[in-house]
């Protein structure tokens, strides 16, 4: 029944509203009866795709099967077709004469021509000239050079090319060196880094994908790859390696064994014959011996490059400087010889270990947490200063912070008003610069030369801090109010610096000199404006509030302000003193706080006379009315508010000035005296 209606709903001519056009002429039934064979139709076809699914994903499942099958053939006929192609590439290397053969009889002929000696000589001069900064390579008596050649170093995970280096096999290590990209002169090198064979492992790696011809040099905790360009080349590294660890190996047991023998041989024959000649002989031996046999021969000192390797690894940086010191307290007194010198050398590969440890320790980096403390690298920065390690150890302490200051500042959200935002900026920056101070002072104690590096800090930090500052407070178009507020709270936070010995309000006066003086600037022209502009409507006639109780409201409103007016106050409802003068009174005394707030000492001169200049505006626009044939009969009034503004109003000024502490300029003591001119010109 419902395959019919399937078929009806599936043709290409199907329109949807003739159907339902014609299946409604029929009536309700046929519609109610089409809407249960709809339903139907719709659980059918549900069920058919539930089918569909289960069966499509038996096959895929098989086809996925198929596929694992099908990829580890893959993969074993890919390692058939590596061996084949190896074992091809060494058929074609024969030779009816072996390579070890050809390269004994060229030893041989060489041997014949030239001394060991002297060989020796030449290849070493060859490395002070091609290599950069490895004279202290070559300055260790017997060292070798046994092979080397162009490698490429990949990285251990992606596979990706580093870089070129050259490689030089010597007899008792391994040195990598750099390209120089644009040389000059003979040095072709730089070098990079000495490894000891004694703790170097070579690992072969397998050729697959885009690594071909690698190896692996394994030194705890570092592993590097390497790739030659032929099989052979990296075949021949391999021996030569491996060659060479053997025979410094059996060379070190041999030396220990003659020496532990020699030193018997001297006791038994001191024993024996204790004759002068033979005691003298038998000291000179002994006293050339000792630094084997008395110093270098203690177990402890022999396990001291393995443990500073377990402390390194384990991050037991104390553990491993106290080591390091240790060792060189012993070896302070020991003679010097080539076997000191050896051992320093080893000692001194574990020290710069160490070194680019803790100083990994105080880089920044995305993936670390920047929320620490200046305490937190205080390990750091003590063990580095115990390496002798001070100057690195201040930079990289110092960038640690400004990174920690920058992320913190970033957590800011600016969020209600700017002095609200400030206030929180000032807390984060220099509560972070206080205690990054506190900090300085107990990491570097002694260490004065680095103070300055600290002081040069702190000043580039405040002009970061400025920066922003600036931003949030000068160009968003602040009040000169809101400005003052802002400045006055990053000064506090200064002089609470000082108590530390950090004084840094003289720096930021310089760097938001400019700024304030701009703005006092666009203030000042402001103020005279709006006082031209109410001085032309300005009709000198008294505040009318029409009631006693609405005069006795407005006197109290003003009296919060701090001016008192009963003693202006006529006929119950009227006030001598007129609205512009009011105007005029607040908003001079708030001009005149607001630069007291943002005063300085380079800046008492200007601030006096913006206030004196402002002030002037008013003064002239009293004596213009004086002068003025319309305004006669209201002398009396405009001299009552000259009175108020020169006297009264002068006077709530010279109050702040000395609330903050600062001399009353002579510009306005002049200034307030003008009230006797102007009653002497009536």
């Amino acid at each position: 029944m419902t395959d019919g209606l399937a078929r009806i709903l599936s043709k290409p001519t199907y329109e949807s509203e003739q159907f339902v056009a014609k299946l409604s002429a029929n009536g309700e039934d046929d519609l109610l009866e089409m809407k249960s064979k709809i339903h139907m139709l719709n659980d059918e076809t549900a069920q058919a795709l539930k089918k569909n699914v289960f069966k499509n994903y038996s096959q895929f499942i098989e086809t996925a099967r198929e596929i694992s099958i099908l990829e580890g053939e893959m993969y074993q006929l890919s390692h058939m077709l590596s061996d084949q192609k190896s074992e091809m590439t060494k058929m074609m290397e024969l030779s009816l004469v072996s390579d070890r053969a050809i390269i004994q009889g060229l030893k041989g002929e060489e041997e014949e021509k030239t001394n060991p000696e002297e060989e020796n000589r030449r290849n070493l001069a060859f490395l002070l000239e091609k290599v950069e900064g490895c004279s202290s390579v070559v300055d260790a008596p017997g060292r070798q050079l046994v092979h080397d050649g162009d490698l490429v170093e990949l990285d251990a995970e992606t596979h990706a090319q580093i870089q070129r280096v050259h490689a030089f096999l010597l007899n008792d290590s391994l040195m990598i060196a750099t390209w120089i990209p644009h040389r000059r002169g003979p040095m072709r090198y730089r070098f990079q880094g000495l490894y000891e064979l004694d703790g170097l492992a070579v690992v072969n790696v397998r050729d697959t994908g885009p690594v071909k011809n690698g190896f692996k040099i394994l030194n705890f905790p570092e592993s590097h790859m390497y790739q030659t360009d032929t099989a052979k080349a990296k075949r021949q590294w391999l021996d030569a390696l491996e060659d060479t660890k053997k025979k410094k190996a059996l060379r070190d047991k041999q030396k220990k064994e003659t020496a532990m023998r020699l030193a018997e041989q001297q006791l038994q024959a001191a024993l024996a014959s204790p004759g002068e000649a033979d005691l003298s002989k038998s000291f000179t031996d002994d006293k050339e011996e000792s630094v084997d046999r008395d110093y270098l021969s203690a177990d402890w000192l022999q396990e001291l490059p393995e443990d500073l390797d377990m402390y390194i690894a384990q991050r037991n940086f104390e553990g491993a400087v106290d080591l390091v010191e240790k060792g060189y307290d012993y070896l302070t007194d020991c003679p010097k010889g080539p076997a000191l010198k050896e051992f320093k050398a080893r000692i001194e590969h574990r020290v710069k270990q160490l070194t680019d440890g803790l100083m990994n320790e105080l880089q920044v980096s995305p993936e670390r947490s920047l929320r620490g403390g200046p305490r937190a690298a205080r390990r750091a920065v003590t063990q580095l200063i115990r390496l002798g390690k001070s100057a690195q150890a201040c930079e990289l302490f110092l960038r640690n912070r400004s990174a920690i200051i920058k992320y913190n500042i970033r957590q800011l959200k600016f969020e209600g008003a700017t002095t609200l935002y400030i206030r929180c900026l000032c807390g984060v920056f220099y509560s972070s610069l206080s205690d990054t101070a506190k900090e300085f002072i107990k990491a570097f104690p002694g260490h004065y030369g680095c103070y300055s590096a600290f002081v040069i800090w702190a000043k580039q930090e405040l002009q970061s801090f400025v920066s922003i500052f600036k931003r949030q407070v000068f160009e968003s178009k602040a009040s000169l109010s809101t400005i003052a507020d802002c400045v006055l709270l990053a000064r506090g936070h200064c002089q609470e610096l000082s108590t530390i010995g950090l004084d840094i309000e003289f720096c930021l006066d310089a760097l938001l000199d400019i700024s304030i003086q701009n703005v006092i600037e666009e203030t000042k022209d402001q103020l005279i404006e709006g006082i031209k502009y109410r001085a032309h409507d300005d009709v000198w006639r008294p505040m009318n509030h029409l009631t006693q109780a609405d005069c006795d409201k407005y006197i109290a409103d003003v009296a919060t302000t701090g001016y008192d007016l009963t003693l202006y106050i006529f006929d119950k409802c009227f006030i001598a003193i007129t609205m512009n003068s009011i105007q005029f009174a607040k908003v001079i005394v708030t001009f005149a706080e607001d630069l007291l707030k943002l005063h300085s000492s380079e800046q008492e001169d200007s601030s006096a006379d913006v206030i004196t200049t402002v002030f002037r505006a008013q003064i002239t626009h009293i004596e213009h009315s004086l002068q003025s044939e319309q305004l006669k009969k209201e002398h009396v009034l405009i001299l009552k508010n000259a009175q108020f503004l020169l006297e009264v109003v002068m006077d709530k000024i010279k109050t702040l000035y000395t609330k903050y502490n600062v001399p009353f300029p002579v510009k306005l003591q002049h200034l307030s005296s003008h009230y006797r001119k102007l009653k002497a010109s009536k």
